[in-house]
Order: C-alpha cells, then sequence, then structure tokens
C-alpha cells in the first residue's frame, strides 16, 4: 500500500490524536488529492473542536471551486474569533477561481489585491514584472505585513513561470549573484520557488547545498522545492544533512515527505548514529510518517528510552503510527494516556491553538505555527 492509501481511512478520524498526526503527515507532503481537502473543510466545519487544526494544517493544498464553495457558505457562520483561519485560506485560492466568486469573496480581500488578480490574468509581461520588482521593494518595508506580501509575491513569480517569462539562464544569473552574499534576497527565496514549479532537477545539488544556510524564509523555500521532486537523489544529497545540528530539522522534514524505502533507510541509519535525544526524536517522528513498518526496529528502540521529550509530542505521534498501519504494541494504551493528559493539560489553561500537546504554558507545539508570525512552522522558525 502506498502512504496515501495508509492514511485514506484515518483522514477523518474520531480520534484526535490519529487526527493531528494525520494533518501534520499531509502538511508538507505535495500530492494530497484535492477531494481529500474539500473533506477536512467540510469536517472542520462540522467539528469546531478540530476547527483551528485543519485550517492551518491545509493551508499548503490546492483548493479546487468545491473548496471555494464550501469556504463561501461557512465563513459567515463562524465564531468571530476563529474566522481568520478561513480568510487566510481564502487568500490562498488561485486568483482565475477567485476572481470567478468576487462577489461573494469580495468582502474578504483587499482591492489592491483584486487588481493584482486582474493583472495575473491579463497583463502583459512587462506590467507583470513591473509589478514583481514593486512587491520585492515591498517586502524589504513591510515590517509585520511581511508575511501577506510574500503570498502575493508568490503568486506573481507562478504567473511569471506559468506563462513562460522565466528562463533557466535568468535562473542561474539570479543564483550566482545571491551565491555571492551571506543571505538571499526576496529575489533569490522565490527563484528558489520558481525552481520548484518549473521542476528543474538539475539544481538539486545546489539547494541542498543551501541547507547549511541559517535563513528560515529560504529554508523552508528549499524544503518545499526538494520535497516536491519526491526523488531519491533529493534524499541521497540530503542525508550528510540529517547529521548536522544546524540544518537536522529542515532535512528531516525533506527526507520524510519524499516516500520511499531509500528514504526510510536513509532515516534509520541517521537514527541510529545520531546522540542527541532531541535528533533521535526528530528522527523517529519523520519515521513515523513515513508509515512503513521497516521502521519499527528504531521505533521500538526509542520508545524504550525513559525521558520526556521537549521537540517532539513522541507518544501521541508512535501511538498514531501503530494505529493507522494497525500494530499492536502492550504500550499502546499508556501512549495514548500520556498523549491525551498532555491535550487536557493544555486545553485547561486556556490555550486556543491547536490539538498539537505541549509541554507547559510556555511551549509551543513543535508542528504550530510560529508565535512571530512568520507563516512557518514553529520547528522551523523560532523553536529551531
Amino acid at each position: 500500500m502506498t502512504f496515501l492509501e495508509k492514511i485514506k481511512p484515518h483522514l477523518i478520524s474520531d480520534d484526535i490524536l490519529i487526527q493531528e498526526v494525520v494533518l501534520h503527515a499531509l502538511h508538507d507532503f505535495p500530492n494530497v488529492p484535492e477531494e481529500w481537502t474539500n473533506e477536512l473543510l467540510k469536517e472542520a466545519f462540522r467539528n469546531k473542536e478540530k476547527q483551528s487544526s485543519i485550517m492551518i494544517y491545509v493551508e499548503n493544498q490546492t483548493f479546487n471551486e468545491e473548496a471555494v464553495r464550501i469556504l463561501i457558505e461557512n465563513i459567515p457562520l463562524m465564531e468571530p474569533s476563529k474566522r481568520h483561519l478561513a480568510v487566510n485560506l481564502v487568500h490562498r485560492i488561485e486568483p482565475e477561481l477567485a476572481l470567478k466568486y468576487k462577489e461573494q469573496l469580495q468582502e474578504y480581500i483587499p482591492k489592491r489585491t483584486w487588481s493584482l488578480y486582474e493583472l495575473l490574468l491579463h497583463g502583459t509581461e512587462e506590467e507583470v514584472y513591473s509589478e514583481y520588482g514593486q512587491i520585492l521593494n515591498d517586502l524589504e518595508q513591510a515590517g509585520s505585513e511581511q508575511h501577506n506580501f510574500y503570498i502575493i509575491a508568490k503568486k506573481l513569480a507562478a504567473c511569471l513561470v506559468k506563462k513562460g517569462w522565466v528562463t533557466e539562464d535568468e535562473i542561474d544569473l539570479v543564483l550566482e549573484d545571491e551565491l555571492k552574499e551571506k543571505w538571499f534576497s526576496f529575489n533569490g527565496t522565490l527563484t528558489v520557488y520558481m525552481i520548484g514549479l518549473l521542476k528543474l532537477q538539475r539544481y538539486i545539488p545546489l539547494l541542498v547545498s543551501l541547507l547549511d544556510r541559517d535563513d528560515d524564509s529560504l529554508l523552508e523555500e528549499v524544503s518545499v522545492t526538494l520535497t516536491s521532486f519526491q526523488s531519491d537523489e533529493v534524499v541521497k544529497e540530503v542525508a550528510p544533512y540529517l547529521r548536522k545540528d544546524n540544518s537536522i530539522i529542515y532535512a528531516a522534514s525533506i527526507v520524510e515527505n519524499i516516500k520511499s524505502d531509500f528514504g526510510v533507510m536513509v532515516l534509520r541509519e541517521a537514527y541510529r548514529s545520531a546522540k542527541e535525544l532531541d535528533h533521535q526524536d526528530i528522527l523517529i517522528e519523520a519515521l513515523c510518517h513515513q508509515l512503513l513498518e521497516e521502521a519499527l526496529p528504531e521505533i521500538n528502540e526509542h520508545m524504550k528510552l525513559d525521558y520526556s521529550s521537549g521537540l517532539v509530542d513522541i507518544e501521541q505521534t508512535v501511538y498514531s503510527y501503530f494505529s493507522i498501519l494497525g500494530l499492536e504494541h502492550r504500550e499502546l494504551a499508556h501512549w495514548r494516556q500520556v498523549a491525551l493528559e498532555r491535550e487536557l493539560d493544555f486545553r485547561l489553561k486556556g490555550h486556543d491553538l491547536p490539538l498539537a500537546p505541549v509541554r507547559n504554558e510556555n511551549k509551543v507545539g513543535r508542528n504550530d505555527p510560529c508565535i512571530c508570525g512568520s507563516g512557518n512552522k514553529y520547528k522551523k522558525c523560532c523553536g529551531k
């Protein structure tokens, strides 16, 4: 069975622990069926307990026409304090589809954005490139609005790729300049995004070399682009970075989301060589999200360790791994109880974040959106 075939029966789970792990496992995986996103949106509006979690973790998926209708019908019925989660998804809708439903969506999208959508569909190459240059300048001045401007910049970059207005020679020139600098500019980071859209696998070694950089926005795009290739060549190139302190989080995320026997082998080898407990946690989570039984020896060994994890909700992750695969373990009920107690403790303290258990009031789940507002997961931002 494929990864998606194993996940499918648990896509909508009555067990909130399994539901959360399913959402985590799908969040960065590039091939989630559109109808799954629709089912998750329906579940979010049926079940308010799941609403925040689902809406945060489907943001990377494709929203088709049915998804747009689901949002239009249900946003007015949401609690005002939660409505921003759905509005964030509205901004992820492709311009052509958004314009089709402009009358119903216009109260959620600023006027400037509607003008941008018209430009993306009907503008000339010169006009789109001019707007792209302007948004790059806006990003430099954006401050707290940087994340919103970046979403717009990605729409412009996607338009340039879709219309064939970006060449590999231009990409080479941008990267040549960017590699000379300590920090990538927004243009450089968006060029990495374009490489993914164009499926230019010849850049794999160069992109992997960027995992050593300390730049979260860049690393997020590198991770997404490399994952999109779904290639064992990527796994091979990334493998050494699983053994480095400064790159293990992104490297593990990439290999975790390239579903292959080779990926599992590389993660198992990295786990066996890891010395730090936090690194072992990260690698076990990645192995669990692969949903292959070949990882059982390392997972069983890891769960014998007597310590409390600070990075991964390990009992929840391993409990869900065994449950999804239909495997028995004498500690299964204990793991579930530990995870549920953490969740209850979290909720009793009045937190209104997704379902991921949190250790205390000062810690955010590593897969939750970062508290700084960057749009990245906590584990890939302030939680590094």
